[in-house]
C-alpha cells in the first residue's frame, strides 16, 4: 500500500486504483457535472442531528433517502428550524466525500413547506388508536416472569435476532427460542412483521413474543409505526414485547404493546434475568428469616434458662426456710 500510496493520482499498469485514487475520480465527476449544482429538492426531514460544525439530516420521499449537511455558519444565517417531520425545499449542490466515499446534498437554502406528509398520517393514526383505547394500559397483559418458550419476530439474518439470543441463552440456556423470520424494512416489513406476531401468538407454543430489530433510520424502522404491525400487538391473546434497537423515540407499536425495551438485548436479559432475580430476591429474605427465627430461638433459651435458674433459686431459699423452720420449732420443743 506504500507503493501505491506514492503514485498520487497516477494509475498503475494495470489500471489497479487505490481507495483514495477511485474516490478522487467519483469527487471529480461530482464536481464537474452541471446539473449536481444550484439543484432544488423537496422531501421530508427525518434523522436530525447536529454538532459543533453542522447539521446533519435526511431528505426522504418515504422510499428514498439522501444525506444532507448544513454548516452551522450557514445554518445560523437561516430562517428556519430544521426539525424531524417538515416538508422543506432544499437549494443547494451535491458533494462527494472523499476521505468518507459518502454524497450528499449541502443546501444554502432552506425553506419550509409544513409538515411533512409522513408526519401528517402518523398523528393522524396515533389520534385514531388513542380513540380505539390501543395505548391503554388497563388492557395490558403484564409478560410472565418464567418464561420456558419465547417467540421472537425479527430478521434471521439481522443483529436483533443474534442480540436476543445471546442475551437470554448467556443467562438461562433452558429457555426454548422460536424464530419466525419477518422482513423488518420497507414496503413489505409491515405485514410480514404482523404475520409473525400471529404465526407465534398460540398459547400452547410460547409465553411471549418479542418483535423488533436493530436501529436504523427513521424510514427504516416505519413498518412499528404502521396500523397493521399494531393491530396485531393489539389483538394478541400472548404478551407481546417490542424490541426496536432506537432509543430516541418512542414508535406506535411500542404504545401498544404490553412491554417495550429499549433495545433487543436488553429485552433478552430482562427475562433471561428474572428467574434469577426472583430467586436472588427469594432466598435472601428466606435467609433473613431464618436467621431471625434463630436468633429469636436463642433468646427464647436464654431466657429460658434464666427463668429455671430463678426457679432453682427460689425453690432453694423456700427449702432453706422450711429447714431453718423445723430447727426453730425443735428447739422451742426441746
Amino acid at each position: 500500500m506504500g507503493e501505491m500510496a506514492e503514485r498520487g493520482d497516477e494509475t498503475s499498469s494495470d489500471g489497479l486504483l487505490t481507495v483514495e485514487q477511485l474516490n478522487g475520480r467519483i469527487a471529480q465527476v461530482v464536481d464537474s457535472a452541471a446539473d449536481l449544482h444550484g439543484v432544488r429538492c423537496i422531501g421530508e426531514v427525518t434523522n436530525v442531528s447536529d454538532s459543533d460544525v453542522a447539521i446533519y439530516f435526511t431528505l426522504t420521499d418515504g422510499e428514498h433517502e439522501l444525506p444532507c449537511v448544513v454548516w452551522e455558519s450557514r445554518y445560523q444565517n437561516m430562517d428556519v428550524d430544521i426539525e424531524d417531520g417538515q416538508e422543506v425545499i432544499l437549494e443547494g449542490s451535491v458533494d462527494y466525500w472523499t476521505e468518507g466515499g459518502k454524497i450528499s446534498l449541502k443546501p444554502w437554502q432552506v425553506s419550509e413547506v409544513g409538515e411533512g406528509e409522513q408526519a401528517a398520517a402518523l398523528d393522524r393514526l396515533e389520534q385514531e388508536l388513542g380513540e380505539r383505547g390501543w395505548f391503554d394500559d388497563e388492557r395490558k397483559q403484564w409478560p410472565p416472569e418464567f418464561p420456558e418458550r419465547v417467540g421472537v419476530v425479527t430478521s434471521l439474518d439481522g443483529d436483533a435476532r443474534y442480540d436476543i439470543q445471546s442475551a437470554i441463552h448467556g443467562q438461562d440456556p433452558t429457555i426454548d427460542l422460536l424464530i419466525k423470520d419477518a422482513t423488518v424494512q420497507g414496503p413489505d416489513a409491515p405485514r410480514s412483521i404482523a404475520n409473525g406476531i400471529h404465526h407465534l401468538d398460540r398459547p400452547e407454543d410460547v409465553d411471549l413474543i418479542i418483535a423488533g430489530r436493530g436501529g436504523g433510520s427513521d424510514t427504516d424502522l416505519m413498518a412499528f409505526n404502521s396500523e397493521e404491525v399494531a393491530e396485531a400487538i393489539f389483538t394478541a391473546g400472548t404478551p407481546v414485547v417490542t424490541a426496536i434497537g432506537h432509543t430516541d423515540d418512542r414508535f406506535i407499536a411500542d404504545r401498544v404493546a404490553d412491554m417495550a425495551a429499549i433495545t433487543p438485548s436488553r429485552a433478552g436479559e430482562y427475562f433471561a434475568a428474572s428467574r434469577e432475580d426472583f430467586l436472588d430476591g427469594t432466598v435472601e429474605p428466606l435467609d433473613r428469616e431464618l436467621e431471625d427465627a434463630y436468633d429469636t430461638y436463642q433468646r427464647q433459651q436464654e431466657l429460658s434458662q434464666e427463668s429455671r435458674r430463678a426457679a432453682k433459686y427460689k425453690a432453694g431459699m423456700i427449702l432453706l426456710g422450711l429447714l431453718l423452720l423445723i430447727v426453730l420449732v425443735l428447739w422451742l420443743v426441746v
